[in-house]
């Protein structure tokens, strides 16, 4: 009778906090070993790993995922390795299926699809769409969407499989340079991460990997995907669409099939303002997509921003319909079909498909900047006027907000309350001249005193 292989949890970890637990405890009955690599933590996480079996060592932090994981490999002594972080949890149907999956002979590797877990149907990642969340999982219940990504999270532990590059780390490479048999794992793991931090400790992580994604790119500079990586980065958090064209464009120098940089290259350039230049990358994203496959959301979201700010509004209305069903569509993209609707003379439709989109996603700024334009388009400044108000409630609103919301005020001649809502801006930005000029303007048309 074959010997049951012995299967490891390989984790590294610094100041998990209360997930680390939940993690733990999620594949604590699939595995016969937990070893933890701590890189630093100033919380209980060594104090509740050790409580919890496993065997935790320290490993100094380098500025480089792999080189922590790879130290952690170095600990493992059994046969699989199974990769989880302190912000995840493997489903139970995982955790239940682990010793079949490592008792087949004809399998090296598990290809899992990690759910990542956000507060909004808006996000991306990549160019995968959130999806509608199904809460197979009780603590996701929160969260109304996910996107998700592949990663090679279980395998056989061997001296010539181990991590590569500092950041969006992966063993996969390894694994496809061997030759090694793969095949996609019958479940996920569950990471809620991007969903439990807060916007401050998201804003610190992601410019911590935009400095690690720098040093990879430089690194490897005949990697496209560390390029694309780059570009992702510099496009979605430093949102800088003339140095991420460039780096999408490395990234096509080296792959000129790749269809997600022509079509990350189109949304630089519209947000540039170069629309015509925008289309013709766009067109080209569409033919390096498979021929017979569905058509991809992001690419007909693409298309439609591009003729909407270049003009085209028709052709901008296709696009945003072309990219879903009424239910499927994001609630960024249904206002922005909307908004389409509202130029087209059918301001009724379009303003309530905005509202309900807003509805749908009450925390996202952008769409009430979208209502707010539809309204004042429409000639509904009642509105107009009342959605400005709400978006000061919402994130942290830009001088333009304030100002914006004031002179909606003003044009309704209630000059008291714009004079209120740029006192608030003032609050928030004292040492705008801006501000303090529109707030003089306002108290001089109000004949307020004071």
């Amino acid at each position: 009778m074959a010997r049951k292989p012995v299967v490891e949890l390989a984790m590294i970890v610094r100041n998990g906090g209360d997930g680390l637990a939940r993690a733990i405890l999620s594949a604590q009955a699939a595995v016969d070993r937990i070893v933890i690599g701590d890189t630093g933590s100033t919380d209980s996480s060594v104090a509740t790993a050790r409580n919890m079996g496993a065997f935790v060592f320290h490993v100094p932090w380098e500025n480089d995922f792999s080189q922590a994981r790879n130290a952690v490999l170095q600990a493992c002594r059994g046969d699989w390795v199974l990769i989880l972080d302190a912000d995840e949890m493997l489903d139970p149907a995982g955790a239940a299926s682990i010793p079949q999956l490592t008792a087949q002979s004809q399998v090296d590797a598990w290809e899992v699809w990690k759910w990542h877990y956000i507060r909004a149907q808006t996000s991306r990642s990549g160019v995968e769409p959130a999806r509608i969340n199904p809460c197979i999982l009780p603590e996701s219940g929160s969260y109304p969407a996910y996107t998700r990504s592949p990663n090679t999270l279980l395998f056989r532990r061997r001296p010539d499989v181990y991590f590569e590059y500092t950041v969006h780390e992966t063993v996969s490479r390894r694994i496809h340079k061997l030759g090694l048999r793969t095949a996609e794992a019958p479940f996920v793991i569950h990471h809620f991460g991007y969903a439990e931090e807060t916007a401050q400790q998201r804003r610190e992580k992601l410019e911590q990997y935009h400095q690690m994604g720098l040093r990879k790119a430089e690194a490897h500079p005949l990697d496209y995907w560390a390029h694309y990586e780059l570009g992702l980065s510099e496009l979605e958090h430093r949102h800088n669409p003339q140095q991420a064209l460039a780096n999408f464009e490395n990234a096509l120098k080296l792959n000129p099939e790749f269809a997600p940089g022509w079509l990350y290259a189109g949304i630089c350039l519209t947000r540039s303002g170069r629309y015509p230049q925008a289309l013709a990358c766009l067109a080209r994203a569409e033919e390096k997509m498979p021929p017979h496959g569905p058509v991809h959301p992001l690419l007909c979201e693409a298309k439609g921003d591009a003729f909407f700010h270049g003009g085209e509004i028709a052709q901008a209305e296709q696009q945003y319909r072309l990219a879903g069903r009424d239910t499927d569509l994001s609630p960024l993209a249904a206002c922005k079909l909307g908004a389409c609707e509202v130029q087209l003379g059918k301001a009724e439709n379009g303003l309530a498909r905005i509202e309900a989109a807003v509805e749908r996603e009450p925390q996202t700024a952008e769409l009430y900047d979208i209502w707010v334009a539809a309204a004042m388009l429409a000639g509904d400044i009642r509105t107009a006027a009342q959605v400005a108000r709400q978006r000061l409630r919402i994130g942290q609103p830009s001088v333009h907000s304030f100002v914006l919301a004031a002179g909606l005020q003003a044009r309704l001649e209630d000059w008291r309350r714009a004079v209120s809502i740029l006192e608030d801006g003032i609050g928030h930005y004292p040492n705008d001249a801006g501000l303090r000029r529109e707030w003089k303007i306002a108290m001089k048309r109000g004949n307020i005193g004071g």
